[in-house]
């Protein structure tokens, strides 16, 4: 155990790295090209990396991969590393405790699913097994479908047909967007040898009987499926048996664009939708019902609501008729509404506007609900009947997040959930349905002493007064010297609230006395709607200074200093993480962004950077005032001749359909181009990837391995 804790691996590259360092890079191939934005001409010599069959992308990527490996092989005591990141996945175990109430067999799962790995260099196979049988067997293996594919291979997905012992899988080549359905029986493992193609990462699917309901879109253009935006998206019907040709088209999306899209899922042996109609010229959004129908579909709009990027409504959970709606219409911090679809547009308040953040709705049984929320560092949750009245309210422990409180069966007794936090495992509890109370189902045993560490929830504020939330995990002996090596975490979009939860290598660093510190900046979700839009669009800065406050925090509260400080962000934390440390180059030692956008002038062209929640999120260069927005922040565009960035790793996966690995490549080569030489800028190119989609177990332990690698050396 001794050995767990040393700090033996602290060095990982065999050279010493000093001040006067210069690395070399063999630069990528420039062109003349240029984009012109309302008479302003910007030049884009990397544009030529857009065409991922252009030969010098193919030379240049070949050059990257080479430096990498190349610093990759000159670590030292990675085995170090490996072994106690092994031990930190593999060392939790769980067991149930005395007393756990065992849910009625009548209302588990007839089947039991697990992914299992054949071979470390392959996605896992998928097993299952009639609930009772002691073995399991292999349903899909994944070597015949990339046999027959001639690609990398990857389970999105199964959606259960129990009634009629069917399954259908989702399959993806690439880790793409892009999706396939393909069919087994579950009596007997065989698979129903047709599939439907076109299907997307969100597709909905609804059986009815062993038919079913799906969404789909044009097939997409011969070499652009990476590039190229989905359009066409209509609801089909597929009878068991047909070939896709045969399909019953029974709705075609209703918006002026393909840039919204329409959703349908089922309640109630119902099928709900979210879409948009159009009435003189004007669009409104609508929530709709209609009864199963093979041929014909009648939606009945029992809610009709303005059109508007700052207006959310969610179906939530339907009692008969009535359906229960979280909203932050006219209340940012959200409430909820009820609605019977036998009398349209008549909502009636029934949980009203508090001040603290509405997070989650949720069913408990048969006549009670669960209001969850944010208050401050801890969670609440009140529970409700079905009139609005307040049965029970508990208070959650502070640095914890509770999950999965909700029960959709109508005659159990006992449901469970679980806490989690940024330090442990999910500890699993077992709540009386009848009085609401609750008792640990769940004991949890890991390699370590968790009570030697916490989670302080502080707040600082940001470059125009506002104050901003920052989660602070550590061990709780951490001295404030200002040497802590240190980890800023963001991510800053969508209203999305980053929240406590477990990841085993991040405990890791925590437990060898690094920090984590992980600001809810403007942009993402944490003190209700208005929150969001503070950081969305043209305020997209307010995130970015957001960011770039909470390191000064740190910093000035002694936590670390700017030599042992490094951020990390993926997605929209790439771009978030990007942007501060572009605006801020002496503020970080070390930054890794993962599958971020970074060429923000041309984000609009590609995939879903159009979708009506990205030109929302970012805007669109078609406006004057968000183009200029745009470039002002955009990483790529804002790097400077001969200034020294933190050191960088790009993280991307080679077939990322969502944000394309274009933006790593054209970011990379400007720094490597432009940015003294006296930082590292290293690329990981996953090869058959997408956008943080499901990994081999190779792959996915060498990213984790190399990200922390980099990590620990700089900071």
């Amino acid at each position: 155990m001794s050995k767990f804790y040393t700090f033996t691996f602290l060095l990982f590259f065999a050279f010493q790295l000093s001040a006067q360092k210069q690395y070399e890079y063999e630069l990528a191939p420039k062109d003349s090209n240029t984009n012109t934005y309302f008479n302003t001409t910007i030049s884009d010599p990397y544009q030529w990396m857009e065409n991922p069959a252009d030969p010098r992308l193919v030379t240049w990527l070949e050059a990257e991969t080479k430096l990498t490996k190349k610093v990759k092989s000159r670590y030292l005591k990675t085995l170090d590393l490996k072994d106690q990141i092994a031990a930190m996945y593999y060392g939790v175990k769980e067991q149930k405790i005395k007393g756990y109430v065992e849910k009625d067999k009548a209302n588990k799962s007839k089947y039991e699913f697990k992914y299992k790995t054949q071979n470390s260099n392959r996605f896992p196979n998928l097993h299952y097994r009639e609930r009772g049988d002691k073995n399991y067997r292999i349903l899909v293996d994944i070597k015949k479908f990339m046999k027959d594919q001639g690609k990398n291979i990857a389970i999105m997905g199964y959606d259960i047909n129990e009634e009629y012992d069917l399954v259908a899988i989702r399959l993806s080549q690439e880790g793409s967007d892009w999706q396939e359905l393909f069919f087994f029986y579950l009596s007997n493992g065989q698979q129903i040898h047709n599939s439907l193609k076109y299907i997307r990462n969100g597709s909905n699917l609804v059986w009815d009987k062993m038919n079913l309901y799906y969404d789909r879109y044009d097939e997409p253009t011969d070499n652009r499926a990476h590039l190229d935006k989905a359009v066409g998206q209509k609801l089909y019907y597929h009878k068991f048996g047909d070939t896709q040709d045969k399909d019953i088209m029974l709705y075609a999306n209703s918006a002026q664009s393909d840039s919204e899209e329409f959703k349908c899922f089922e309640l109630n042996e119902k099928l709900f939708f979210y879409k948009t109609l159009s009435h003189k010229n004007k669009e409104y959004r609508a929530l709709a019902v209609a009864e199963k129908n093979d041929s014909l579909l009648n939606l009945k709009n029992f809610l009709i609501y303005p059109h508007s990027s700052t207006i959310n409504i969610t179906i939530e959970e339907a009692f008969g008729d009535k359906i229960l709606l979280r909203t932050n219409w006219e209340a940012p911090n959200g409430r909820v509404l009820i609605v019977d679809t036998n009398t349209p547009n008549k909502p009636s308040e029934i949980v009203p506007e508090y001040d603290v953040f509405l997070k989650q709705v949720n069913r408990l049984g048969k006549d009670k609900f669960v209001c969850i929320y944010k208050n401050g560092n801890r969670d609440l949750a009140l529970f409700y009947d079905l009139d609005g009245n307040l049965l029970h309210k508990i208070d959650f422990p502070e640095g914890k997040k509770v999950n999965g409180l909700r029960e959709n069966k109508e005659d159990v007794e006992f449901t469970d959930f679980y806490v989690s936090s940024f330090y442990h495992p999910d500890l699993y509890y077992q709540l009386s349905l009848k009085n609401l109370t609750f008792k640990p189902s769940l004991s949890v045993s890991v390699p370590y002493d968790p009570e030697s560490l916490e989670t302080r929830y502080v707040k600082y504020k940001s470059k125009d007064g506002t104050e901003i939330p920052m989660y602070i995990t550590c061990l709780k002996t951490t001295e404030l010297n200002g040497e802590n090596p240190t980890l800023l975490y963001g991510y800053g979009g969508y209203g999305t609230t980053v929240e406590p939860a477990f990841d085993e290598s991040r405990a890791l660093w925590l437990l060898h006395g690094g920090i984590l510190a992980i600001p809810n900046v403007r942009g993402g979700g944490a003190e209700g709607s208005d929150w969001s839009l503070e950081g969305r669009r043209l305020k997209k800065q307010n995130g970015i200074d957001d960011f770039i406050a909470a390191a000064d925090y740190l910093i000035k509260e002694k936590y670390t200093s700017s030599e042992h400080l490094g951020s990390n962000g993926g997605s929209h934390g790439g771009l978030l993480v990007s942007a501060a440390a572009i605006q801020r180059p002496n503020l970080f030692k070390a930054v890794v962004a993962e599958a971020g956008p970074y060429d923000m002038l041309r984000f609009e062209n590609f995939t879903v950077g159009s979708a009506a929640t990205n030109i929302n999120e970012f805007g669109s260069t078609t406006n004057e005032a968000d183009f200029n927005n745009l470039w002002s922040y955009s990483p790529m565009h804002n790097i400077k001749e001969g200034v020294k960035y933190p050191n960088y790793l790009v993280m991307t996966g080679e077939s990322d359909d969502r944000v394309p690995p274009l933006h790593t490549f054209k970011f990379l080569a400007t720094l490597q181009e432009k940015a003294s030489p006296e930082s590292l800028y290293l690329m990981y190119l996953i090869p058959g990837a997408g956008h943080g989609g499901p990994l081999s177990f190779n792959d996915w332990f060498d990213k984790v391995l190399y990200k922390y690698a980099f990590l620990y050396h700089f900071l």
